[in-house]
């Protein structure tokens, strides 16, 4: 489950993944890594610096706009990133 966006997951029947072989659910939890994060943002940082990585940027609305940024990403009409500019 990544970000739940969709709500809560209803209950769920777990011997159906046995019954379909080798499957299984998980859920992450992120807090175990945040004493990492330095060192994320370090390499994320170069990573950008040398081109290895892109970043899709879906659209750029000025700060004013922000109801229209707003709305574009929760009808889920974007594809990347939206950034507000001051």
């Amino acid at each position: 489950m990544y970000g739940q966006s969709s709500g809560y997951v209803p209950p769920f029947d777990l011997m159906k993944l046995q019954e379909k072989g080798s499957l299984f659910l998980t859920r992450t939890n992120g807090l175990p890594y945040m004493k990492y994060w330095p060192e994320y943002m370090e390499n994320f940082q170069k990573w950008v610096a040398n081109n290895s990585i892109s970043i899709k940027i879906d659209h750029v609305y000025p700060l004013k706009d922000v109801a229209k940024a707003h709305s574009r990403v929760e009808d889920r009409n974007s594809i990347g990133r939206i950034l507000l500019k001051p």
